[in-house]
């Protein structure tokens, strides 16, 4: 089954809770991990795992003190889901084909890997093109998400690559 893991999963829950109101400077929103697992009921232990991999990553930022605590490290319109999956769980990758320690016995053989290859660009370029501010907000016919059908034919044509950055803002 093809799925986004349990960690970037809550981590991306934890940073939507964190990012608040996108239009608030990064550090206006704040929070210690105890409010940041009574805020998502992600429990105490996951939420540290994931505060200490994204403040590692330089997704989220801490500080200390009586008015410290996490927040993000840059807008929530400038954080990709591509970015946070990444942070979490290293590259993207549909097949093993695409993880950078895979070696393949039949990778110059292989009829299906080109169409994987389309796939796991179209995918990527969609977390690419999908922020964490837009996780904020209600689904409109403007985010990414709904615009699957245009992302797999950019993707399968070469237009969409690992930039989805890019490829979004031609669509915009």
């Amino acid at each position: 089954m093809l799925k986004i893991s349990r960690l970037s999963d809550y981590a991306i829950v934890l940073l939507t809770a964190l990012a608040g109101d996108p239009r608030d400077e990064p550090s206006a929103q704040r929070a210690n991990a105890r409010a940041l697992a009574k805020r998502t009921g992600i429990n105490m232990p996951t939420v540290g795992k994931l505060l200490k991999l994204l403040n590692g990553e330089g997704i989220v930022q801490s500080r200390q003190g009586r008015s410290g605590g996490y927040f993000l490290a840059r807008p929530a319109a400038e954080i990709t889901l591509a970015e946070i999956i990444e942070a979490i769980d290293g590259p993207i990758a549909m097949t093993d084909c695409f993880r950078p320690d895979h070696d393949c016995a039949m990778q110059g053989d292989c009829a299906v890997r080109p169409h994987w290859e389309a796939i796991n660009r179209g995918v990527h370029a969609l977390l690419d093109a999908t922020t964490l501010a837009e996780m904020t907000q209600p689904v409109s016919t403007d985010t990414p998400a709904t615009q699957v059908p245009v992302w797999y034919e950019r993707a399968r044509s070469g237009e969409v690559t690992d930039a989805g950055k890019r490829a979004r803002k031609a669509t915009s």
